[in-house]
């Protein structure tokens, strides 16, 4: 509990000042002068002067010849600072995704990056639109060059998508659950899982245990679905990115199940 007390005298010194995390904020691009600050963020050179001064009394930045810059100390609390505010907003924009679902597929390293999801979209079905996140899905996945789905269930659509894109030589990697890995072949069509494995450009790998997660990663997206508390799949909310770290969250978590999953043995 000591840990926890430093913690919170360390982030109570931050959190009280807007100023003093608007400062580390600015010189986490470099050595600064105090007029360089001030342009940046239009405070008053007696604010800046005053906090930036105790800032450097705690060992967060230092004086270097007439320019201040971070501390290794100040560059690794501000680092956590700005992830742990995107986890926040990560988790309080979606508050109902995260606290009405099944979280047990993701990993506690997935938890803690979870910030990766900051800026991300929720799409819902609505009275209006009872098919919403269908057809964002239908759309994502028709204008996909390289795609890495994980599917927990069997929707009946989507192994016609996955049909087509192999039969346009579009690079698919798919990690199914046991129970519907022959209907998701059988559907796709024997003949086109062969041709497409064969090409090189299709590969097909199943996990005897329930998958818990539905995830559809490409160079330009990420989707993530979950199943509501009450064990069945919400195909009425889908979280949806296009940026980079959040791609980079999905394929990580994408290759933990790839790594541990059976690759389709062709007759």
């Amino acid at each position: 509990m000591d840990y926890f007390s430093v913690v919170g005298d360390e982030l109570k010194f931050l959190n009280n000042s807007d100023i003093r995390i608007k400062v580390l904020i600015d010189l986490l691009d470099g050595p600064l002068k105090i007029r360089d600050i001030n342009k940046r963020s239009l405070l008053s050179y007696s604010s800046i002067s005053s906090n930036i001064h105790k800032l450097c009394a705690e060992g967060y930045v230092e004086k270097i010849h007439n320019s201040f810059q971070l501390t290794n100390l100040g560059l690794i609390y501000t680092t956590i600072l700005m992830d742990f505010r995107d986890v926040i907003a990560t988790i309080s924009n979606n508050a109902d995704f995260w606290l009405d679902h099944d979280i047990s597929s993701l990993s506690i390293e997935d938890l803690n990056k979870l910030s990766s999801l900051e800026g991300s979209e929720l799409i819902r079905c609505n009275s209006m639109d009872i098919y919403k996140t269908h057809k964002e899905f239908k759309r994502l996945f028709k204008n996909s060059k390289n795609l890495k789905v994980i599917f927990p269930y069997l929707h009946p659509e989507y192994p016609k998508l996955i049909r087509r894109l192999i039969l346009k030589g579009i690079k698919v990697e798919l990690v199914v659950s046991r129970d519907i890995l022959d209907s998701f072949i059988r559907d796709i069509g024997n003949d086109v899982v062969k041709k497409g494995i064969y090409d090189g450009n299709f590969s097909i790998k199943y996990l005897d245990e329930d998958i818990k997660i539905a995830l559809a990663i490409s160079n330009e997206f990420i989707t993530v679905g979950l199943f509501k508390l009450d064990g069945t799949y919400d195909q009425n909310r889908l979280l949806l990115s296009n940026r980079k770290k959040a791609i980079d969250w999905g394929l990580s978590i994408f290759d933990s199940y790839a790594q541990c999953a059976l690759a389709l043995i062709l007759n």
